[in-house]
């Protein structure tokens, strides 16, 4: 299991205790060392998403119409 297997999974793990977006990226992927850059927002398929680049040429997707991170 990779470093950003243990990333997505930290961060659905607080999703789930019920903290937001802005507090995880606080709390904990602003200085995470895996991530190499603020989010980004944009759309898919007209839904709202944040992107945050990551080393090993991946990218940690925030869906926010179910509230779930995904590495691409």
């Amino acid at each position: 299991m990779g470093k950003t297997d243990n990333l997505v999974r930290k961060c659905n793990d607080m999703i789930a205790d019920g903290l937001d977006f802005p507090t995880i990226w606080e709390a904990y992927l602003r200085r995470h060392a895996a991530v190499i850059g603020p989010p980004i927002q944009g759309y898919r398929d007209n839904e709202p998403i944040l992107t945050i680049p990551l080393f090993y040429r991946q990218t940690l997707v925030f869906l926010s119409t179910n509230g779930r991170f995904v590495i691409e």
